[in-house]
């Protein structure tokens, strides 16, 4: 019984909380400054590189895949609070698959796969899924004939996120990334 509130207190920490706020105002700011940028491809505006995805896979990483999944709800409603509400259906689909794509294979496959692997998975179904909200709510399924170059692309985009994230974990202060 004791060792159950132990892990509680240690779970509920105020270093754990502060930790997770500082990420998650990173995260939230560089969604934020990423949406201030033109559109990779004017045709398919809802398609990103995804830079906070480097933080919500280091958050799989540190805090582990529970975590990780309020993590990304907040950032979503955060971020659709600061640029606009009207991205929330693309932000959040393509963020739930990124991350059920990465948790998952950062929880069962890593490290015989790297993390820039666990990244271009968590890319392409981020921007299938955000290419699938497109099609419903544009009512335009020709929109799926840029899934093939959008994939290309999201490969990309995972390798700089991937190396972006291994750098994290590589030279973020110890500190921070000892909880205990």
């Amino acid at each position: 019984m004791k060792q159950l509130s132990e892990k509680r207190k240690e779970k509920f920490s105020a270093k754990r909380v502060a930790v997770l706020g500082v990420l998650l105002a990173l995260a939230s700011v560089m969604f934020i400054v990423e949406s201030l940028v033109p559109p990779l491809l004017p045709m398919a505006p809802y398609v990103k590189i995804g830079l906070a995805n480097s933080v919500v896979l280091l958050v799989i990483i540190l805090f582990g895949a529970a975590d990780a999944f309020f993590f990304v709800l907040a950032k979503n409603l955060l971020t659709a609070l600061a640029v606009s509400f009207f991205v929330l259906p693309f932000n959040l689909a393509g963020s739930l698959c990124a991350y059920l794509a990465m948790a998952a294979m950062y929880v069962l496959l890593y490290p015989k796969v790297s993390l820039v692997s666990v990244s271009i998975a968590g890319a392409i179904v981020s921007n299938i899924a955000r290419t699938g909200v497109a099609v419903l709510l544009m009512e335009a399924p020709s929109l799926y004939i840029q899934l093939p170059f959008i994939c290309g692309l999201s490969v990309l985009a995972g390798i700089v996120i991937g190396i972006l994230t291994t750098f994290l974990v590589k030279y973020l202060p110890e500190r921070l990334t000892k909880l205990k």
